[in-house]
């Protein structure tokens, strides 16, 4: 089956709702109320399998409608079991495509039937919307989702289910909704934007959709959608990221990059190595435990998001020093700037026996724990500081030519284990373009992962990177670095000038480096539509752009904990998701963008729970519009 049949999008432009935007969607105008006793079933092999029923009890799979092949007899033989008592944030022992494609169109339904967003926000002021409550109904009675490639009951594979194909066709006509789609993943697409399309009623009496006949064909632009959280500089709590997933999945994002640790604490539990995180965390109370890592990334799992860790080296390690000093040099000197990018300073030994027995320990720990969830792995490498290899005695230089070799060991040991480990290397741009050191990728062997290279600069330094043969994702600061526009959160020297010792090898005295109005090194802030924009293959050549992967938009925690953290992702975060899943943007689009993606809030505030800033004020969400 192809899914990139071209249709002539015949909606009005403020009533395509849908987001992340669809590539092609047409909609009618008929009204149809969802069936409180819907069924949901799957079409594969020649077999009809019930996935959901509202009569089935206790939501448990009834066994198969009808059998037609023995290879379905073994597929659907393997569905799990649901109750309906289970937590939101109980995860099954045992992962398969099979219980994902079926938990997914449960939890679907679900969804449309506790629903309570009314888009009063997106009609005009005291306009009868709404469907007449007391007329007779039509009914949505079944979900039909025929799936080409059947979903594998056995022990779920996260490479094959990440990279499956994401497209699919949405149709509802009548009284079916039928979802096509190649791989378990498109169904999972097709059923989140299969939730967009209904609303509740404000007399609580049911859920429906306005646009039947409803005729969608989607699929995303890049593979790589990602969010990037840094988890370590404040601390956040996990049901921090699992709302997040849940906001995720609404924007069709399919990558949650875990920044775990950093200079100021080390929050995550290493088992073997317990001192690490007892130590390491701000307090015993803020450790993420080995429970609380495999719960968020079976999450996302569920929601179709692979969820992977970064544990940056050997720079961004101070916080090691708490449990293990013998590993750090140049740990919280006086004069931190000398020394690290932000306080406080102090990162691994670059030539030391001891810390390369310490990098395996952590990564034999860590990897086996994170690979059923993800095939992804983070090894860092940005913003390694010279300055600080002089205070290390096992080098005691800082001339780069007497480093690099030892940089290019230190990381052919990082990615050694990361591939030998089942998954894929990431690493950070600099290693690559200012260390000049060899990855992985440009010297693959069959079926080995290439290192995946994040640039986080601009498209000249993508190019570069495509230009020496690595994939990339990237994610420009100067456009979706979150954090940006805040303000500083350092403070000048209360004497206005430096005391003994800083900067290094001086008596003091250097004036204060900050001053009014006490700017971000990447101010000024990022709204929406400055992200909406961003094109990440401006002035990229076009034989090298297929090497593009995706992108990420990201947030360094600096001035974030869990407080502000859903109004600093969020809507922002939406803008670049569909840039990732529709393609490049322009400003033709914005106003159409910002009534969905109003829509689109009022709903994940409503249903999720998510605090986030408005898109618009309410006047122009009623009126269409505020143009100028």
């Amino acid at each position: 089956m192809l899914l990139h049949i071209l249709l002539v999008a015949s909606c009005i432009a403020s009533s395509c709702a849908i987001w992340p935007q669809p590539l092609n969607q047409s909609k009618g105008t008929d009204v149809r109320w969802l069936d409180p006793a819907v069924k949901t079933t799957l079409h594969c092999n020649g077999a009809i399998a019930l996935l959901y029923s509202h009569d089935s009890s206790e939501y448990q799979f009834t066994g198969l409608i009808h059998e037609l092949s023995k290879i379905s007899q073994v597929f659907f033989g393997h569905f799990q079991i649901f109750t309906g008592n289970k937590s939101r944030h109980e995860t099954p022992n045992s992962l398969s495509e099979s219980f994902l494609l079926q938990a997914a169109a449960r939890e679907t339904i679900a969804q449309i039937h506790r629903s309570g967003f009314v888009p009063w926000k997106m009609h005009k002021r005291h306009s009868a919307f709404e469907p007449d409550a007391h007329a007779p109904r039509q009914y949505v009675s079944a979900v039909q989702i025929h799936q080409m490639k059947c979903p594998d009951s056995h022990d779920f594979a996260p490479v094959s289910f990440f990279d499956g194909d994401e497209s699919y066709e949405l149709t509802i006509t009548n009284e079916t909704a039928t979802i096509k789609s190649n791989h378990t993943i498109g169904s999972l697409r097709a059923l989140q934007t299969l939730q967009q399309a209904f609303f509740a009623h404000s007399t609580l009496s049911g859920s429906y959709m306005p646009d039947l006949p409803l005729h969608i064909v989607d699929r995303p632009r890049w593979r790589h959608r990602g969010l990037s959280i840094d988890i370590a500089r404040n601390p956040f709590r996990p049901e921090d990221l699992i709302r997040t997933l849940d906001a995720m999945a609404m924007t069709k994002l399919n990558r949650l990059h875990i920044h775990a640790t950093d200079s100021q604490s080390w929050p995550l539990d290493i088992p073997s190595l317990p001192k690490l995180a007892s130590k390491g965390a701000y307090q015993p109370n803020l450790i993420w435990t080995v429970n609380d890592l495999s719960e968020i990334q079976a999450h996302g799992v569920m929601k179709g998001i692979s969820v992977f860790v970064e544990i940056d080296m050997p720079g961004h390690t101070a916080s090691i020093a708490h449990s293990y000093p013998d590993l750090i040099a140049a740990f919280n000197e006086l004069d931190w700037s000398t020394f690290a990018a932000e306080p406080l300073s102090g990162q691994l030994k670059l030539n030391s026996s001891a810390v390369n027995e310490f990098v395996s320990t952590v990564l034999l720990d860590l990897l086996p724990r994170t690979r059923p969830y993800t095939s992804l792995y983070h090894i860092g490498g940005d913003e390694v500081n010279l300055q600080a290899y002089l205070l290390d005695e096992t080098v005691s230089s800082d001339d780069p030519h007497v480093l690099q070799p030892l940089l290019q060991k230190f990381v052919d040991r990082l990615i050694n284990i990361t591939i030998q480990q089942g998954l894929r290397p990431i690493i950070w741009e600099e290693m690559l373009l200012d260390w000049n050191l060899t990855l992985s990728s440009a010297v693959d062997k069959e079926n080995t992962p290439s290192t995946l290279v994040q640039v986080w600069r601009d498209s000249q330094r993508i190019e570069e990177v495509l230009k020496r043969g690595h994939r990339v994702i990237f994610g420009d600061y100067k456009h979706w670095y979150l954090d940006c526009g805040y303000g500083i959160f350092l403070d000048p020297y209360p004497m206005g000038k430096s005391p003994h010792g800083v900067p290094f090898n001086t008596s003091g005295g250097i004036p204060s480096k900050l001053h009014v109005p006490y700017l971000d090194y990447c101010a000024p802030f990022h709204n929406w539509r400055h992200m909406y924009m961003y094109d990440p293959v401006a002035n990229i050549s076009s034989d090298l752009v297929d090497g593009v992967e995706g992108g990420e938009v990201l947030l360094w925690s600096e001035q974030t904990d869990s407080m502000d953290l859903d109004s600093k992702l969020w809507p922002r975060v939406a803008a670049a998701a569909e840039v990732l899943w529709a393609g490049v943007r322009n400003d033709t689009m914005l106003e159409d963008a910002a009534r969905r993606l109003g829509e689109w809030r009022e709903r994940a505030v409503t249903d999720l729970g998510v605090r986030m800033s408005p898109v618009q004020m309410t006047w122009c969400l009623q009126e269409r519009g505020c143009n100028l």
